[in-house]
């Protein structure tokens, strides 16, 4: 009778320490999927921390008429009075040599 109850008990913490294995192992996946988390949420961070300072950079040049008129130069193409306009035209491309058809390859096989 002794040894079923030892046999027993063996059987209950067997089962006891799988559950609380399981659990540890569960608390373990978790904290691995913070640190990751908190990782990219850093990232993340010193992203938005550099385009602040561009940002802010932007708009203290866009404090004075100077940078105010070089944004508007840049993005519509203005010209103050008194200043002309070059356009410069790329020259244009020859058009692409056709692809042989496989009779032309076929008959340059057999040329001399």
């Amino acid at each position: 009778m002794r040894l079923m109850w030892r046999r027993l008990v063996a059987v209950l913490l067997l089962v006891l320490i799988a559950i609380a294995l399981r659990g540890v192992w569960g608390v373990y996946k978790k904290s691995e999927e913070s640190r990751e988390l908190k990782i990219e949420a850093e990232a993340t961070l010193n992203d938005l921390k550099s385009r602040e300072k561009e940002l802010r950079s932007d708009i203290a040049s866009l404090k004075s008429d100077r940078g105010v008129e070089a944004e508007l130069r840049e993005r519509y193409d203005l010209a103050k009075e008194g200043e002309s306009v070059v356009v410069i035209v790329d020259p244009p491309q020859p058009p692409p040599e056709p692809k042989p058809t496989p009779f032309q390859r076929f008959k340059s096989w057999f040329s001399w």
